[in-house]
């Protein structure tokens, strides 16, 4: 014989369950990682965790992102490190680490707040991998910001709902739209509008803390932390229209320095190569696609950045590795507007 259970009850079971389930799916779109545009194929922004061993991540794969800017020393948004221990495993770069204290911004308060940055200070110094420098400029409003981060992802159509999670690093990029005092705005451009990137993203649920990179003089500058979503009404986050925010580094420069003596940036690299570039037509006489040919030194690292004003440039293509041959890729030519430049990383 089994009990019924009280209307009353049920009733206020439910209503505890639905508020429950609403702070938890607050909870998740705190997490950010990468939406990518609908008319390119995933393979464009799929790229190699060795090419980023810098980037750790943190309570598991896929849920929360630090790097490293100091031996000893993660950069993350303070909502991710807030749901850490001190002793939680860390493996970079294949090599077993911990965490060894947590430093929270002392004036960060709640998920989705301002001040939300932290540094995770390890427990033995890195000696494998080249921290990442900060960014220390004020210039970000109209530049390209590349953003590397694992976690769900989908198209600007479905944004982060109906999302999934295939473990692998992506990166994305934006153009910064606005900045205050504590966060840089980036907008989800739909395809065919001004101000679209080649590889445009935002982010979604899975990686918080992931790096917002600025290029400058092919050096990666870490300008912003991948914090948190959202959009207007009647758009999710993670669909065209929707913003996304990054703690914006270069606000907290000075409770940063107060805690870690940082190493100094490392030393301007110069000396663009001048490829060889052809281009192929459609049949109305249009540029279809830029060929570009170049030769590269085994070993070496390029990059391939695009730029319609000689002044802003985005990056199309890191981590290109020469092999004492030449090197071909192809670009649309949208229209043929733009410039090209291959740099030595």
């Amino acid at each position: 014989m089994f009990n019924t259970i009280p209307r009353t009850f049920l009733r206020e079971y439910l209503i505890v369950y639905a508020i429950l389930l609403s702070l938890v799916l607050t909870t998740i779109q705190q997490a950010e990682a990468i939406i990518i545009r609908d008319d390119r194929d995933d393979t464009d922004y799929i790229v190699k965790d060795a090419d980023y061993p810098a980037l750790v991540d943190l309570i598991e794969k896929g849920d929360c992102i630090g790097t490293l800017v100091h031996e000893s020393f993660l950069l993350t948004v303070a909502h991710c490190a807030a749901d850490m221990d001190e002793g939680d495993p860390l493996v970079i770069n294949k090599t077993p680490n911990s965490v060894s204290k947590i430093i929270l911004h002392p004036k960060w308060k709640k998920r989705r707040d301002e001040y939300d940055i932290a540094l995770l200070r390890l427990k033995k110094p890195v000696k494998n991998v080249t921290p990442l420098p900060i960014y220390r400029g004020s210039d970000e409003v109209g530049n390209s910001i590349t953003l590397v981060g694992r976690g769900v992802t989908a198209n600007g159509l479905r944004g982060e709902r109906g999302a999934k999670n295939d473990g692998k690093l992506r990166k994305c990029t934006n153009i910064v739209t606005k900045v205050d005092d504590h966060f840089i705005e980036i907008l989800f451009e739909r395809p065919g509008e001004d101000g679209i990137t080649e590889i445009e993203g935002v982010g979604a649920a899975g990686d918080s803390g992931c790096p917002a990179f600025m290029r400058i003089d092919s050096v990666r500058y870490i300008a912003g932390l991948n914090s948190w979503g959202d959009g207007p009404k009647g758009i999710k986050v993670g669909q065209y229209g929707a913003y996304d925010y990054q703690t914006r580094v270069s606000r907290y420069l000075e409770w940063l320095d107060s805690v870690v003596k940082f190493p100094d940036p490392p030393s301007k690299k110069t000396g663009a190569l001048v490829p060889s570039i052809r281009t192929t037509h459609l049949p109305s006489g249009s540029m279809d696609q830029l060929l570009l040919s170049f030769s590269a030194e085994n070993g070496k690292s390029y990059a391939i950045e695009k730029s319609s004003n000689l002044l802003i440039w985005e990056v199309l293509e890191s981590g290109i590795t020469g092999k004492d041959s030449r090197i071909e890729k192809s670009y649309p030519a949208a229209g043929g507007r733009g410039f090209l430049r291959i740099l030595e990383e």
